[in-house]
């Protein structure tokens, strides 16, 4: 607004400025600037300035929807707010990552332990190599190999994470979304007091990839922690807090910098059992380690790599 002749807003019909004033259109979303020679000879006023507000406030009552019902929500899908001043206001959060939590029947979980303790272990197929795990701290830590092809339970399996993925692709790019999912590894990690895993991410033969983490066994000692992501109480001076976590990182803010707005990039998923985390093969993570009394308890996970190709790309 300019500076020039400005007078007392209170005196009536001020004079506002020969400069003239900005003025928001609602229905193109920009600024326009409303010059003397819109107004005729005369300066900008007070009440040319309402008049102009009251006939933008009309039009748009009188348009069509401005906005298509699905545009008229926000990502919650609740109702889109209203300033008093008529202005529409859609609040979109940007997505940074997505991650698809699934829970299965107890049935299935004991069925996949039980193929795991009378052929998996027994036939003990390393799958450590080129893994970047620390599972070593017991003689019965390993990360073995689960067959996806020529095992029926692995078959099986592998199909409902192949369309599980498919799921979580449709779900992230939108439900018009083509894609042909197909696996590329399934291996379980056997974990015991000490064992951890560093910080890494993991690779699939397609550029686009889901991976996920199914939580089959679950120490006592991790059970009974807290959940930082309903209840913060802090790390720092919380030692042992999210011991046997599984710790997502997709940038570099921290569960404490939600206090300054801005965007936890970061979360520490608790395991539970019949647990599975779907997330995009990029997407860095870890495992803390846990430390128990009992010499034998096992923190035990079944993790899977999925290719994916987008429909014009087959």
């Amino acid at each position: 607004m300019s500076d020039k002749n400005i007078k007392n807003p209170l005196d009536g019909d001020a004079d506002i400025g020969i400069g003239g004033i900005d003025r928001y259109n609602s229905e193109t979303g920009k600024s326009e600037i409303i010059r003397p020679s819109e107004m005729g000879d005369r300066p900008f006023t007070i009440g040319d300035y309402n008049a102009q507000l009251q006939d933008a406030q009309d039009k748009q009552k009188q348009s069509e929807n401005i906005m298509s019902e699905e545009e008229q929500t926000i990502d919650t899908g609740e109702p889109v707010p209203e300033n008093p001043g008529g202005i529409q206001i859609a609040f979109r959060p940007k997505t940074a990552v997505n991650i698809m939590r699934c829970q299965f029947p107890a049935e299935v979980i004991t069925e996949i332990n039980s193929h795991i303790e009378d052929v998996i272990i027994p036939n003990n197929v390393d799958h450590s190599k080129g893994l970047v795990g620390q599972i070593s701290q017991h003689e019965k830590s390993a990360q073995l190999t689960f067959p996806y092809e020529g095992d029926e339970v692995g078959e099986m399996f592998g199909g409902v994470l192949e369309r599980l993925a498919k799921e979580f692709v449709t779900r992230s790019l939108g439900e018009e979304t083509e894609c042909k999912t197909s696996m590329e590894s399934m291996w379980t990690v056997h974990s015991y007091s000490g064992d951890y895993n560093p910080i890494h991410d993991h690779g699939t033969k397609t550029p686009m990839g889901v991976s996920c983490i199914m939580y089959l066994q679950v120490p006592r000692c991790i059970q009974a922690l807290g959940n930082p992501t309903e209840k913060f109480e802090g790390l720092n001076e919380s030692s042992g807090a999210v011991d046997g976590f599984t710790y997502l990182t997709w940038g570099t803010n921290g569960m404490r910098d939600v206090n300054m707005m801005r965007p936890i990039t970061e979360e520490y998923i608790k395991p539970e059992v019949g647990t599975l985390i779907m997330f995009p093969s990029w997407l860095r993570h870890g495992v803390m380690p846990f430390f128990s009394n009992k010499k034998d308890d096992e923190r035990r996970t079944l993790s899977a790599n999925i290719n994916v190709t987008l429909g014009e790309q087959e």
